[in-house]
């Protein structure tokens, strides 16, 4: 399991803009501690697709560096921290993947969930917009009386 989440982070891991020549993903910490510094400068300096960034994204924007400058500092590599700080850390390069490409409906969200009938921790990830769309599923069913934890209902996800 744990080296299939560092698949994950590997393919998914950098919050590359899609100006840059090199948008191989990978874990090492240099690499993303540098590609955010060079990010965190030229948002600083509201230059190119940051000029116009509202000041609140901007602000939200470092808050997520600060965090991933905090958790990669003196590590080579993010499969090097424990997994839930690898979680973490790939959160917050996808939150500022979204700010920086206005795409937070695409963002990708993982979470360590205990499956029911397992005390066994899975990382589960989703889209932003695959999990709105599982809470109003969830929602709806609620509201007509359904439930979806039989297994037999028509209309609930996965039927």
């Amino acid at each position: 399991m744990p080296l299939l989440f560092a698949a994950a982070i590997a393919l998914m891991c950098l919050a590359a803009p899609p100006v840059s020549a090199n948008n191989t993903r990978n874990t090492d910490a240099r690499t993303i501690l540098d590609q955010q510094a060079g990010i965190r400068t030229e948002a600083m300096n509201k230059k190119g697709r940051y000029k116009d960034m509202a000041e609140a994204k901007r602000q939200e924007l470092f808050a997520h560096q600060d965090k991933v400058n905090l958790m990669l500092e003196g590590v080579a590599s993010t499969t090097d921290l424990p997994e839930t700080d690898q979680i973490a850390v790939f959160n917050s390069l996808e939150a500022i993947e979204a700010i920086i490409n206005q795409a937070e409906d695409e963002r990708m969200v993982c979470k360590r969930v205990k499956p029911v009938g397992s005390n066994r921790p899975e990382t589960v990830c989703k889209t932003v917009a695959q999990m709105r769309a599982e809470k109003l599923d969830a929602e709806s069913a609620m509201r007509s009386g359904q439930s979806c934890t039989d297994g037999l209902t028509v209309g609930c996800p996965g039927r």
